[in-house]
């Protein structure tokens, strides 16, 4: 209970800096210590760590990953919704207890910062010392970022739990009750945008400390809240009279959902949502400069280089100061989405600076999680969000540290032999048009190593069964390649490691660790090439959003043509530019590759022509029935050009934003979760016949076209703790029990 009452008080700095984090035990701090000036200022400062909550431990991506189309995590019992797992007393009522913070083990939890920022504003507002009462303008900048930090807390407290307790005064002792009753999401989102109203006008349009909140990041952040309760507006009919929604009712996660109906509320989150690009936007002539001119710029880094954290289109990120040293103050996403890379068939190092840890640790796409790029060739985010292409061993520190690099005539070379069939296949087919500079056009030769220093060692295609590569063609490359499709003797073969010769299945719920995984997140600057803690800030909020909130607004008022503008921003941004190089397997192998120019096909694989006209968007993308149309793959459910507008919307979310912990709340609070998720993720899914049936499943694993999960409307909320519940009584401190308790937990859950 005292990580509830009492604050937790942890310095942060708002720039990157040598002193990265010093901590200050609560024990040793007294309450009048907080009522000093410079108390409340480092109370206003610890409030900031709300913003790191969903990266820095595995809480975060369970939460804001798990439960979408995108992303299933390599635990079956978390991928398939298992009720053993998702449930009060599993790890779902677990991790949102640490989200609520009432039993935490982290300090980081919601509760405790929310008592951290109503304290500052009570110290703030009325006991006012020093510089807070000598100075109006600073005391309401620091009010309105503490405003927007609880403000925050509470977004994602509601993005999880539905209603939920909203006490917004501190509290400094243990209390007389455990009497915590919920309020709507309708009262919660009305006092958040009160509080954020009051924000953006006494915030600054920029700040001396870099991570400090801005009038911008408080305009998106409207925005967002403004359109989601304009999302939900028809579903108040789910709602009983006094609010609460009836556990009974099949459609009461709507009923969470539903935060009020306010007529304005587009046009609000169209004016603000206007402000920051105007702001953002250097076509505008905004003071920050806009989109990232290459979308790989957001993400990429070096050892000792952190320059891409103050990218202009950067509205508000989670800071993490560059100190290799962070241990477990350090931003552990780096660690959440990478495959197990280690094996010495394809010759790659056990651990590298440039391709993360080198095992996975929890996180992967689902097939549509790659699908979703409905053009590979053309859409540039594809390749730079997922790592498609390993390189062997070399001696370049800085991208391949560990492992000599092995000439392929090495003895000590394990990688995988030619075969005398893949030696024929290549040296006639392949080899010819085969001109990568590592691999100076050498012949194959069979039991000689395929792979040597600085040659492609694993690569994968993500290709569909009506691509599906020919067995013979995937095993004779110079490298191991893995499809996910493949076609053999007449049999279409589901993610079969046998093209490596190594075993003889990954499909579904059988060894998933081996897919293309994030690149966004890794992080060479950690202390060591183990260590799970990275350094590097994450973006929160990015400019890339705030066009996609517009959009979705224009779309919703019937102004299609300029929802289709904003779209296409992104598009320009995502293409090829002329002189750029794809991957090799994109260029060679890939579906759609065959449309290329030939020297777009030949090493070093240049793109010739600007791709934008290839992938600019129009309405036909959801018209229901063109070619385009039907790539974007809508659930059911959008059966008209609205409904199929707003999946369109999240279709590029999910190409903009994947890995971001941000798609979960977009198609969450849209009330489309449900019907993605089923439509779209086999692995928590139980729909039967919905994806194609494979030749190869294992003791009815595998792809047999059935959905392995039992993912369903209760799960689009998380469970209240048990222990939490266990603890509620009434005003008077008597325990809640019966009718009582069953309508406090979310619905599905009793």
């Amino acid at each position: 209970m005292k990580r509830y009452i009492l604050p937790i008080l942890f310095l942060l700095p708002l720039s990157s800096c040598e002193e990265f984090l010093e901590e200050k035990m609560v024990s040793t701090i007294t309450q009048d210590y907080f009522e000093t000036e410079k108390g409340a200022e480092e109370l206003v400062v610890a409030s900031y760590n709300t913003l790191r909550w969903k990266y820095g431990f595995m809480e975060g991506p369970y939460l804001f990953e798990t439960g979408t189309d995108l992303t299933e995590p390599t635990d079956n019992n978390w991928a398939t919704i298992s009720p053993a797992v998702w449930a009060p007393t599993g790890e779902a009522g677990s991790y949102a207890n640490n989200l609520m913070g009432y039993y935490a083990t982290q300090v980081l939890g919601g509760y405790p910062i929310i008592n951290d920022c109503n304290k500052a504003i009570e110290i703030i507002s009325v006991k006012k010392p020093g510089k807070f009462a000598a100075d109006q303008t600073y005391a309401d900048s620091r009010l309105s970022e503490v405003y927007f930090l609880r403000a925050y807390t509470y977004y994602m407290l509601v993005t999880q739990l539905g209603d939920v307790p909203m006490p917004l005064k501190g509290n400094n002792s243990m209390p007389a009750a455990f009497n915590f009753p919920k309020s709507t999401s309708e009262q919660i989102y009305r006092q958040l945008i009160s509080d954020l109203r009051f924000a953006h006008d006494h915030l600054p349009v920029s700040q001396t400390e870099r991570g400090r909140i801005t009038k911008g990041a408080t305009a998106h952040l409207l925005a967002k809240l403004y359109l989601q309760r304009a999302q939900a507006q028809d579903f108040g009919q789910y709602r009983n009279a006094d609010g609460t929604v009836n556990p009974s009712d099949p459609n009461a996660y709507l009923g969470l959902l539903y935060k009020g109906k306010v007529s304005t509320d587009l046009d609000s989150s169209r004016i603000f949502a206007t402000e920051v690009i105007e702001a953002y936007s250097a076509s505008n002539g905004g003071q920050f400069g806009g989109l990232a001119s290459d979308f790989w710029d957001l993400f990429k880094t070096a050892r000792g280089d952190w320059s891409n954290e103050s990218n202009s289109e950067i509205i508000l990120q989670a800071s993490y100061g560059n100190n290799l040293d962070n241990g477990r103050y350090g931003m552990r996403t780096t660690a959440a989405f990478t495959c197990d890379y280690t094996n010495a068939a394809w010759n790659l190092p056990s651990k590298t600076w440039a391709y993360g840890l080198r095992k996975g640790t929890g996180f992967l796409p689902t097939d549509w999680g790659y699908d979703v790029f409905t053009d590979k060739i053309n859409d540039s985010r594809y390749e730079k969000s997922f790592q498609i292409e390993y390189v062997s061993a070399s001696f370049d520190n800085n991208t391949l540290q560990d492992g000599p690099g092995l000439a392929y005539t090495d003895p000590n070379n394990k990688s995988l032999a030619w075969t005398a069939e893949e030696t024929a296949y290549f040296n006639t087919k392949i080899l010819p048009g085969y001109k990568r500079s590592s691999w100076a056009a050498r012949p194959a030769v069979a039991g000689q190593r395929k792979i040597g220093q600085g040659d492609l060692g694993l690569v994968f295609l993500e290709n569909t069964k009506e691509t599906a590569i020919d067995y013979l063609e995937a095993v004779s490359q110079p490298y191991v390649l893995y499809p996910r499709w493949v076609k053999k003797d007449g049999q279409y073969l589901y993610r079969k490691t046998g093209v490596d010769r190594l075993s003889s299945n990954t499909g579904l719920l059988l060894g998933r660790t081996l897919r293309p995984s994030s690149r966004k997140f890794v992080d060479p600057n950690r202390s060591t090439v183990d260590n799970h803690f990275g350094t590097r800030d994450v973006a929160i909020f990015r400019l890339a959003e705030t066009y996609l909130i517009r959009a979705e607004v224009y779309g919703r008022q019937g102004n299609i043509g300029a929802a289709i503008n904003d779209i296409n921003v992104l598009r320009a941004r995502a293409a090829y530019k002329t002189g750029e190089k794809r991957a090799e397997v994109l260029a060679r192998i890939y579906p759609g590759s065959e449309a290329l120019v030939k020297a777009e096909k030949v090493f070093p694989y240049e793109v010739a022509t600007d791709t934008y006209s290839k992938i600019k968007v129009d309405a036909s993308y959801w018209d229901g029935g063109s070619a385009k149309s039907k790539l974007e793959n809508y659930p059911t459910e959008a059966n008209t050009a609205l409904k199929r507008f707003v999946h369109f919307i999240y279709n590029e979310y999910s190409r903009e934003f994947n890995s971001e912990q941000i798609l979960y709340e977009g198609i969450h609070h849209a009330g489309i979760q449900l019907e993605r998720v089923l439509h779209h993720n086999q692995l928590a899914s139980p729909k039967a016949g919905n994806w194609p049936v494979a030749d190869n499943p294992v003791n009815g694993n595998g792809q047999n076209g059935n959905g392995k999960g039992v993912f369903s409307a209760k799960d689009t909320f998380k469970p209240f703790p048990q222990a939490y519940i266990n603890m509620l009584t009434d005003e008077k401190g008597t325990a809640l029990t019966g009718e009582a308790l069953r309508t406090y937990q979310n619905p599905g859950y009793n």
